[in-house]
């Protein structure tokens, strides 16, 4: 119907599900071996099985870089590294055997 709100839109506006996407990536890949997008009106339910296990998969990633950002940061810090220091040199300044 014209000017009704669409589907997706209605199940936004629904608690907690304000930032589903336009567009869904799984892990299922083509015949290019390219991950699968498609819009998230498109999607089956197993298809947003895949597109959590893909995000789970990117969210983890990013979780080992933060903590290993985090542990150059605070190993920087202890060797008496300053704000304007370079951090890999400031870290290196401590023996990996001397924590």
């Amino acid at each position: 119907m014209f000017g009704s709100t669409p589907p997706l839109d209605q199940l936004r506006r629904s608690y907690g599900m304000s930032a589903l996407p336009d567009r869904i990536t799984t892990t299922t890949l083509d015949e290019f071996g390219h991950a699968v997008s498609k819009p998230l009106t498109d999607a089956t339910v197993d298809d947003i099985a895949l597109a959590i296990v893909a995000l789970n998969d990117e969210a983890s990633a990013l979780y080992v870089k933060v903590d290993a950002l985090r542990r150059l940061h605070d190993r920087a810090r202890r060797a008496g590294g300053l704000g304007s220091e370079h951090a890999v040199e400031a870290a290196l300044r401590i023996e990996e055997g001397g924590r």
